[in-house]
């Protein structure tokens, strides 16, 4: 489905879904940088992105990842959860 999109300007909705089950519909390009948004969740929820672990299929996903790189398709889900502190 990926290759279907031809247009790299045609943004894609992902949803971040945090540990409460909240859900947000952010939309991204397919070669954008996830950093932005994971900035956007940040500045709607007010947690810090340091205390944060963004999630695709249970891999971890970085900042300068892209939705194109992820092979990441319209409506797919990031869960995010709080980094654990350890002991």
């Amino acid at each position: 489905m990926l290759k279907e999109r031809i247009d790299r300007k045609t943004p894609i909705t992902l949803i971040l879904r945090d540990q409460t089950g909240r859900k947000f519909w952010l939309k991204i390009k397919l070669h954008q940088k996830l950093s932005g948004l994971f900035s956007t969740y940040v500045k709607m929820t007010g947690v810090a992105v340091h205390d944060l672990r963004f999630l695709f299929g249970g891999e971890r996903i970085s900042e300068s990842d892209t939705p194109f790189d992820l092979e990441l398709n319209d409506q797919d889900q990031i869960d995010v959860m709080l980094e654990g502190s350890g002991c």
